[in-house]
């Protein structure tokens, strides 16, 4: 089972119209309780008591029964930087992410999908139009690494982080072949058991993008290419199809 802990934080001066502000460092574990064996490789990311809040806001809005016993902060002008301030906000955000470990309903809401996915895709999505491709593959990689914690391996949001990252390469023109190359094999290996209609939408395209990237490295593409024809004569629509990365754009954001 997921479990999350804020390990740290620290303050960040503001830029241009951002003012001061407090990172808390949100680590996210698979910890197995019962043989107390520890995650060796958690995730990190940082949060901030605005994205705290607007979960605790959305998921108490589509699920307040559930939220009864969870108090939350309340929103203060000055003193935010107080350490007492700070302690007492790590435990409530959590206790809210720990009653989000215990209840699939409340990890599956679209509150939590996007505390846990929108930061650092909106991140990516400016830096690839940016042409930082590196740095977007970096955080798109801390991204997976964060919601296949929190998600089933072949969840459509986890399985949307790593076609995001596949689109990375593609997007680069191919200069991150070599570094996408594993991911590019494992989202492939994760789609051999998906049969939803919707995610074979997105299927299509990511073949297409690792064919470049097989060809960018001067591997042989011949099998992939072999699943597209197999797919054309079951029907599906493998030719003029949109970009990865678009693809998923256009996925549904439900688990």
């Amino acid at each position: 089972m997921v479990h999350f802990e804020i390990i740290s934080s620290r303050t960040v001066e503001g830029f241009e119209k951002d003012k001061k502000y407090v990172a808390y460092m949100l680590q996210a574990r698979q910890d197995s309780t019962e043989s107390r064996v520890f995650d060796p490789d958690p995730a990190n990311v940082e949060r901030r008591y605005t994205h705290f809040l607007d979960l605790y806001n959305g998921l108490k809005k589509d699920y307040s029964t559930l939220l009864n016993n969870i108090p939350f902060p309340r929103k203060i002008v000055v003193g935010n930087f107080d350490p007492t301030l700070i302690t007492t906000r790590c435990t409530a955000f959590e206790s809210l992410l720990a009653l989000i470990a215990n209840d699939s309903r409340l990890r599956d809401s679209p509150a939590a999908i996007t505390f846990f996915q929108d930061i650092e895709l909106n991140e990516s999505r400016k830096l690839i139009n940016e042409g930082k491709f590196d740095q977007a593959l970096s955080l798109l990689e801390t991204s997976f690494k964060l919601l296949n914690k929190v998600y089933t391996d072949r969840s459509r949001v986890v399985l949307g982080a790593l076609c995001r990252i596949v689109a990375c390469a593609g997007a680069s023109g191919g200069t991150l072949a070599g570094p996408v190359e594993r991911w590019a094999q494992l989202a492939l290996k994760r789609y051999e058991a998906v049969s939803d209609y919707d995610l074979l939408l997105i299927y299509v395209p990511l073949l297409h993008t690792c064919i470049s990237i097989w060809e960018a490295l001067g591997k042989d593409k011949s099998k992939l290419v072999d699943e597209l024809n197999d797919l054309r004569k079951r029907g599906m629509k493998v030719d003029s199809v949109p970009s990865l990365m678009d693809a998923v754009d256009n996925l549904s954001t439900s688990v």
